[in-house]
């Protein structure tokens, strides 16, 4: 008995340290990472779709954002400052992707972010940022469950 406990427990750990490794991703994973970050900038940046918020985030997601962390609940209520402008600019993003890697049931994306605001077809401003995210697949597919984002300029 003594024997099947100890090997029990290395079997344990041996596959705990498997779905840790770096894993091959294919290219449906790698395209659903991809579709990951675009469709929530798309929907949720841009579109400042609240409802959509579950579609691409975890209840329990965060993005570390300039020095500030913010959650689902913060997120929706930048939502409501931006919609209860007038005249807001249209926001466009653009990814330019650096890495995505998978680690088991997680994949680890890395990207640039330009974004373009636009009012009435001319451009008003553009940012910049380098991001990271994590997405965790779960019962609804893959979501985000972190993101990290630093602003390097215009």
């Amino acid at each position: 008995m003594k024997y099947l406990i100890v090997f029990l427990i290395l079997f344990s750990s041996c596959q705990i340290q498997e779905n840790n490794k770096e894993q091959p991703i294919t290219d449906e994973e790698r395209q659903i990472a991809k579709d990951l970050i675009q469709g929530s900038f798309d929907d949720l940046w841009a579109g400042v779709d609240s409802t959509k918020i579950s579609k691409y985030h975890t209840d329990d997601f965060i993005i570390l954002e300039q020095g500030e962390i913010w959650d689902n609940n913060r997120i929706k209520e930048f939502m409501r400052k931006q919609l209860a402008k007038t005249n807001r600019p249209k926001r466009t993003n653009k990814m330019d992707y650096i890495s995505i890697d998978k680690y088991g049931e997680s994949m680890q994306i890395a990207y640039h972010n330009l974004a373009e605001f636009t009012r009435a077809d001319t451009l008003v401003a553009n940012a910049r940022w380098l991001e990271s995210a994590l997405a965790v697949k779960t019962e609804k597919g893959w979501r985000l469950k972190m993101m990290h984002s630093t602003w390097v300029g215009k």
